[in-house]
């Protein structure tokens, strides 16, 4: 990376870290109090509905569904996709599940959110998965929940699980340790907490009450978001694609939750680009190249390859 480079991208991230200083307020918490007003006495229809680039939180997402199933419930699942608008009438009790991204939900979720209508006498709740140790999931977790809850719903739960980080630019730089430290994750003691989240919220349904929740001040939470994604944004090289390697197969465009990526020409909109690497984690032929302070990018299934690692699946036929 050239000194030139480095400067630019020092002074870039320091304006928007001072600005971030000081234009915000002090950190406080924000309180869900519990609150009645469910619309049915007992939960008939219910929506899991989820975004996902790895499978993590797919993964949590259909274990929640199947536990709600077999309590006799109709349950609809919908991955969040570019463009999307799920229909979410009809339904008394839906969760939502989205990775952390850059210590915050990612922007997709985030206006899926602001769009989603009304949720009046809907029971909501929510869950996030985050990789390693983790850094803002319980505030990504709750903030999931307050957006629904500001449309009109009835908070009964949220939970964060964690597993193995799919950050490309970790172990592309060297810091495999990192994320082998949690290879283990999820094991079964984390699907056991995805079951009891589950029933927990159908618990909760039953007492016709919603839960208290709160956030928790940080001082990380000054560089959730848009300031991290631009510090990542500013020591990353060219996204192109490799057109000798391209199948044409869509799977980066159908990953890409912010319509990015157009394999005509072929391009990648770095204006709209929200770094999530899901093109990096889902090219089967590592058409996606990518650099980080000149080292190449390459995807988490490359990455369980190389590492002999296959993830614990769920057990849905034991719930």
């Amino acid at each position: 990376m050239s000194t030139e480079f480095s400067r630019r991208a020092f002074l870039r991230y320091s304006g928007i870290v001072l600005g971030s200083l000081l234009t915000s307020r002090q950190a406080h918490a924000r309180v869900i109090q519990p609150q009645g007003g469910l619309k049915r006495p007992k939960p008939h229809n219910a929506l899991v509905i989820w975004y996902s680039q790895t499978g993590h939180t797919e993964r949590y997402a259909r274990l929640i569904a199947r536990v709600w199933a077999q309590r006799e419930l109709r349950v609809d699942m919908h991955r969040l996709s570019f463009g999307d608008e799920p229909d979410v009438s009809g339904y008394d009790l839906i969760i939502i599940g989205s990775p952390v991204q850059y210590l915050d939900v990612p922007p997709n979720v985030r206006k899926w959110l602001r769009t989603v209508g009304s949720l009046e006498g809907v029971g909501v709740s929510s869950f996030v998965s985050y990789g390693g140790q983790g850094d803002g999931q319980h505030n990504a977790a709750f903030s999931l929940l307050a957006g629904m809850v500001d449309m009109g719903g009835v908070a009964l739960g949220m939970d964060t699980f964690g597993n193995m980080s799919t950050y490309p630019p970790t172990w592309s730089m060297g810091n495999q340790a990192r994320v082998l430290k949690y290879r283990h994750k999820p094991d079964q003691a984390t699907y056991a907490r995805v079951r009891a989240l589950a029933a927990s919220v159908l618990d909760q349904y039953s007492r016709g009450v919603g839960i208290k929740a709160q956030s928790r001040p940080s001082l990380m939470g000054l560089f959730k978001g848009d300031v991290s994604r631009t510090l990542s944004k500013a020591v990353l090289g060219r996204h192109t694609i490799d057109t000798r390697h391209c199948i044409r197969c869509g799977a980066c465009v159908r990953t890409c939750p912010a319509g990015a990526i157009n394999l005509d020409m072929p391009r990648i909109d770095t204006e709209r680009c929200i770094l999530c690497f899901g093109c990096v984690n889902n090219c089967p032929t590592g058409a996606h190249t990518m650099t980080v302070m000149g080292k190449p990018i390459y995807g988490f299934p490359e990455f369980l390859r190389r590492n002999g690692i296959t993830i614990l699946e769920p057990p849905l036929d034991q719930v």
